[in-house]
């Protein structure tokens, strides 16, 4: 299904300033970059979850099946909370055979319960980070069971959003990078929460484009960290012997 988002990008494209500009604003981007990086894994996780519910309702596409208890009608644009704004997304409409237009569960939840929050944001990223699905996603076809009948509860619902997102946040980590033309990587860390810092390294192309590397739990001080995501790069085709401009925060570490 077609995805629209007005306000980001589903890979932000920023162009860096000449020169990079001063080093405090390009730190400042690294958290930047990855919310953005996160928002996209999100509207992307929301498209899918919509497209079931239409499916639900009203069969696959161009199918007659007599179950069905509505049919599409087209699609719209709506605009749901993203930090202090909002962004735009493109969403099926579904209508009953009485003309009344159905709300899809999943888009009614999303507006409710702040998808696109800072808090989904988080659960995302450190989810990637740590591997600690089991403490925050519980679904049926996940590590841990869940009771009879909560895949439809709002709760199940979030944890299904944040565990797509979380999947598919993963898959553009582990991406190959070997065809990047990186000419800058930078390493910063991210804190997510008072007891949580997430080092996070963000790569510029020739063009100016911006490309969310990777992302680990610990601190920019701890050197174990810090070489795990430098091997964990390297592993993904970053050549080590290209000259690049490494951006650091100046840990003894990194």
């Amino acid at each position: 299904m077609k995805t629209n988002i007005t306000t980001a990008t589903a890979l932000p494209p920023a162009v860096l300033e000449p020169v990079l500009g001063p080093v405090g604003k390009a730190f400042e981007e690294v958290s930047a970059s990855f919310d953005r990086f996160c928002l996209a894994a999100g509207v992307e996780a929301l498209s899918k979850m919509m497209e079931k519910d239409a499916e639900e309702a009203c069969g696959l596409r161009h199918s007659r099946g007599e179950a069905r208890r509505a049919y599409r009608w087209g699609s719209t644009r709506g605009k749901i909370a993203f930090h202090a704004g909002k962004v735009e997304i493109e969403r099926p409409r579904v209508r009953d055979f009485a003309g009344r237009e159905l709300v899809l569960p999943s888009w009614g939840h999303a507006m409710a319960e702040d998808w696109l929050g800072k808090w989904a944001m988080n659960l995302m990223l450190l989810n990637v980070s740590t591997r600690k699905f089991r403490r925050a996603v519980r679904l049926p076809e996940g590590d841990v069971p869940a009771p009879a009948g909560s895949a439809v509860s709002k709760s199940a619902a979030s944890r299904h959003f944040v565990a797509l997102s979380s999947a598919r946040l993963r898959e553009w980590l582990a991406a190959d990078l070997s065809k990047l033309d990186l000419l800058v990587v930078q390493i910063d860390g991210i804190h997510m929460r008072e007891d949580l810092v997430l080092v996070a390294a963000i790569g510029v192309d020739g063009q100016g484009i911006k490309h969310p590397l990777a992302v680990l739990e610990g601190a920019t001080e701890n050197a174990a960290v810090a070489q795990a995501l430098i091997d964990s790069l390297v592993a993904r085709g970053l050549d080590p012997a290209v000259p690049r401009l490494f951006i650091i925060d100046g840990s003894k570490a990194l």
